[in-house]
């Protein structure tokens, strides 16, 4: 899990992306629960969770504001 953190962590930026679209542009299928626990591995990324679109975005916390 952590090595796919990441890779995912690698491919965002500071603009909020949609976590389903990141992990299928690099060919991984992740059930509810297992993109929770990756969310939690990844360093340095905030998400949060978009209740209409039932969505998880994520993006890269600026360390400066952090």
């Amino acid at each position: 899990m952590r090595v796919v953190a990441r890779l995912v962590a690698s491919k965002i930026g500071e603009e909020p992306t949609d976590l389903d679209k990141v992990l299928e542009s690099l060919g991984v299928d992740l059930p509810w629960i297992d993109k929770i626990m990756l969310v939690q591995n990844m360093e340095g990324v905030e998400a949060v969770y978009h209740a209409v679109s039932g969505k998880i975005l994520v993006r890269r916390v600026n360390a400066a504001r952090a």
